[in-house]
């Protein structure tokens, strides 16, 4: 599951944060026996939010992580309650796509979406 041939519907947790998770399925990281198994990739999660801010006007708003993940206007989306981690992997792919922007201080995170 951790390699293309699995889909890559799973990514092993590091045990530290300096160390970064194991992409080739080896193990390095199995250590810490944590893992994320996707239903939906970081890259599929991407797009149900681009599309999401397409769909209800968004695009050049700022919005707080906690406004995606817990507000009464996702609510019904299926991103709503998603784990931390996963909506910045999600972010991520979106900035990497140039499609947002993420910017402030931990607890304190915002997304502006062009």
């Amino acid at each position: 599951m951790t390699t293309s041939e699995g889909g890559n519907r799973a990514e092993w947790i590091s045990s530290s944060a300096s160390s970064k998770a194991s992409k080739n399925g080896s193990g390095e990281d199995a250590g810490s026996g944590r893992c994320y198994i996707y239903w939906r990739r970081p890259e599929e999660w991407a797009s149900c939010l681009e599309e999401w801010v397409e769909r209800t006007g968004q695009r050049g708003t700022v919005l707080t992580l906690y406004e995606l993940t817990e507000s009464e206007s996702t609510r019904r989306e299926a991103f709503w309650g998603m784990d931390g981690g996963l909506l910045n992997k999600s972010l991520a792919v979106c900035v990497k796509r140039g499609k947002a922007q993420v910017f402030g201080g931990e607890g304190s995170e915002g997304v502006k979406f062009f």
